[in-house]
């Protein structure tokens, strides 16, 4: 599903807050740097989950639904540990992407300088 598809099924309301979100979240505002560390951890666990799924599935035995379940649920739990706090990293490296160059300056300036 594309994001036009996803667009046109919301409701004239929702679509007008949708881009007034959007458009008063600048990229700089502590908004949009909340709302990028958020959605790279999200999909940093989602990563986590998919690299984790085969590998407890087949440990948990795969084949019957009892496996199936618990190993989902151990999936979940191992993938929610590994990146609450400060994760493996990708999320940082993610965010760090789509960070835009403005803001890393500022960031950068508001850091205090280390004394070798």
């Amino acid at each position: 599903m594309n994001i036009s598809a996803i667009a046109s099924s919301l409701s004239a309301p929702d679509r007008a807050a949708a881009a007034t979100a959007a458009k008063d979240a600048a990229p700089n505002s502590p908004e949009a740097a909340a709302q990028r560390k958020k959605a790279a951890g999200q999909f940093e666990a989602i990563l986590v989950r998919q690299l984790l799924s085969k590998s407890v599935g087949s440990m948990m035995g795969g084949d019957d639904v009892a496996g199936s379940v618990y190993g989902d649920m151990m999936t979940d739990a191992m993938a929610q540990n590994l990146t609450a706090g400060q994760g493996l990293g990708l999320g940082r490296m993610i965010e760090q992407q789509h960070t835009p160059p403005a803001a890393k300056t500022a960031a950068a300036a508001s850091k205090p300088a280390l004394h070798q």
